[in-house]
């Protein structure tokens, strides 16, 4: 078994690296926790290939970076803000680290979304594809198609393609639904639609949805990668081959929305 750490690029996330490094005795690591170690390092694409399993240390944004290159489980440890995504807290690092070893895990998969611009294919999205305008203040007619037929025409700043896993993510912020992340289906919602008419969309992920534009625009994938979008291109979004397989000590999907994105009040006795 050969497993694999990458990091966040900070103090606090290098501390944690090196104790998950020293009670692994052997990793392949990530160039920047390997520059803090003193060892020799590698990029995360090659530690997609040659590790079995991957120690993510950091944030949200940490985990859907590692999740664009590669397919093997991960066991994230937050040491972000939110840390939705993350398996435990930083606190809680070691226990759970060391729980994993003793095998005392799962794994769950999510689904990932495949996009293809004018056929030809871009890294998948764990999180979701974002379609903005790219002259901020003007209004963007996105034409909405499912498995071929025109379902909406949409006007507004763009849209949002979601997995379940990315519906606690930006597509919440726009007024789209909490969805279970271990289901199959897709989201879609408008980004300021100018007609409140125009709600989200909750689709089976064997559907296959297409997207054009009116007005030059940015694809965005999990906020990492960028792509123009102009009319008379098409954007397709289909299901992925590939799963997020996330390494799990416990079901805490309900107990981690009233934790990390409720407004709690207290509690009655």
């Amino acid at each position: 078994m050969k497993w694999g750490i990458i990091c966040k690029p900070d103090e606090k996330s290098f501390r944690i690296g090196k104790e998950i490094y020293d009670l692994l005795n052997d990793a392949v690591i990530e160039e920047k926790l390997a520059e803090y170690l003193g060892k020799d390092g590698y990029s995360i694409e090659e530690i997609g290939k040659k590790a079995d399993k991957i120690v993510v240390i950091g944030g949200d944004g940490t985990i859907l970076l590692t999740l664009q290159h590669t397919t093997k489980p991960i066991f994230s440890i937050n040491t972000g803000r939110i840390g939705f995504l993350a398996e435990i807290d930083a606190d809680n690092a070691m226990e759970g680290m060391r729980k994993v070893l003793e095998g005392e895990y799962f794994i769950e998969e999510r689904i990932k979304i495949a996009p293809y611009l004018n056929g030809s294919r871009l890294e998948d999205a764990a999180n979701e594809v974002a379609l903005h305008i790219s002259n901020i203040g003007k209004l963007l007619m996105t034409k909405l198609y499912i498995d071929g037929e025109l379902a909406e025409n949409i006007y507004g700043d763009g849209m949002i393609i979601s997995t379940p896993m990315g519906s606690t993510s930006y597509a919440l912020s726009v007024g789209g639904p909490i969805v279970d992340p271990t289901l199959e289906v897709f989201i879609v919602a408008p980004l300021a639609p100018f007609r409140h008419i125009a709600s989200p969309l909750v689709m089976p992920a064997d559907k296959k949805i297409g997207i054009g534009v009116d007005k030059p625009s940015k694809i965005a994938i999990d906020g990492i990668s960028e792509y123009d979008f102009k009319p008379g291109d098409m954007l397709e979004i289909k299901k992925s081959e590939n799963m997020a397989r996330f390494i799990k000590l416990e079901d805490t999907f309900y107990s981690r929305l009233y934790k990390k994105l409720s407004f709690r009040m207290p509690e009655i006795k």
